[in-house]
């Protein structure tokens, strides 16, 4: 019979979900998974020094708040989405030259 106690590896703290113990926001971890580079679960274990089973909760916890999560990104993509380049600021006020 196994009777290990739960495991969790996600905690709100300053009101953003977060790997317990670690500054690494879930969101973060779901930009670069999905939302974002396509990352591999390899990569984002190195990058962050993740466990599997952390990166898996973060999956769950995504799948789980997947509606309000996809909503934060698709707002955040229309905030910036008229917000110029970097590179047209450059060119615009000649910095650098």
């Amino acid at each position: 019979m196994f009777n290990y106690p739960p495991i969790s590896h996600i905690e709100i703290r300053d009101g953003e979900a977060k790997i317990v113990g670690r500054n690494v926001k879930v969101k973060m971890v779901i930009s670069r998974l999905i939302h974002g580079t396509g990352a591999t679960i390899p990569e984002v274990m190195e990058q962050y020094h993740l466990t599997q089973a952390q990166v898996m909760a973060i999956l769950a916890y995504y799948y789980d708040h997947q509606p309000t999560i996809d909503a934060d990104f698709e707002h955040e993509d229309e905030m910036v989405k008229d917000v110029p380049a970097l590179w047209d600021l450059f060119a615009k006020y000649q910095w650098g030259k």
